[in-house]
């Protein structure tokens, strides 16, 4: 008997425990939180790197450098000052607050990859369509983007993880236990949160660790190939 023991049997208890101490929560929030992100910004990280890679406006290597020095900030540096800011705004325990902060982490990497993949495109096929009268939403909707499967499931693939695993934003931002996300639940869950009011079986933790890892297994299962080709984007301009 022990840790270590050999399993005697198998159930679900520990799952619907799990659920019972909270977990549907975390699932429910993180949930909409990574859907949100990866559907926002797919489009505008879309629209800015095409934006970005075919039109011609002032200040566009500007904007683009500065787009890529924000994939740099640390979540880590911001997370105080913007915590000050979100209490003073009364955004604190906030499903959009928090969507805010993950849009505003997530969208300059999103850009950088869509730009880099853009810029693999003729550009004399986009200059085709517009020579034809077509504009520029119209070429990026009908004839860039269904091109652009690759890119746009890295990005999915990068953005849903990212918030999906996220425990630092929904700790200090998310504070009250329904609107918790998967991370900080599940460390409330094994007891060792610091809200946490009670102990909890192992068993319950681990139970939430597995429902935390399946989206992103399955996700990656049906999308490798299209992962693999979006992350090679570029490689061989």
């Amino acid at each position: 008997r022990g840790l270590l023991a050999r399993p005697t049997g198998f159930g679900l208890d520990n799952f619907r425990d799990a659920f019972a101490s909270g977990l549907g929560y975390g699932v429910r929030n993180s949930s909409i939180l990574a859907v949100s992100t990866c559907a926002l910004s797919i489009v505008l990280g879309g629209i800015a790197g095409y934006a970005i890679s075919f039109m011609h406006f002032h200040f566009r290597r500007g904007l683009a450098s500065f787009m890529n020095a924000c994939i740099y900030i640390s979540t880590m540096l911001i997370a105080l000052p913007l915590f000050l800011q979100y209490r003073d705004l009364h955004l604190v325990n906030n499903l959009l607050g928090a969507l805010l902060i993950f849009m505003g982490l997530r969208l300059p990497f999103s850009v950088y990859l869509f730009k880099s993949y853009f810029d693999e495109f003729s550009p004399e096929l986009i200059e085709a369509a517009k020579m034809d009268g077509v504009s520029d939403l119209r070429i990026f909707w009908s004839i860039v983007f269904p091109l652009s499967k690759g890119v746009v499931i890295t990005v999915l693939l990068f953005n849903f993880s990212a918030v999906w695993t996220d425990y630092l934003i929904g700790l200090l931002f998310l504070q009250q236990e329904r609107l918790m996300t998967i991370m900080p639940m599940i460390m409330y869950i094994f007891g060792s949160g610091p809200m946490v009011t009670h102990a909890t079986s192992l068993g319950q933790g681990f139970a939430g660790l597995f429902v935390a890892t399946v989206p992103i297994v399955v996700i990656y299962f049906f999308t490798k190939r299209y992962y693999i080709e979006g992350l090679t984007l570029g490689s061989l301009k």
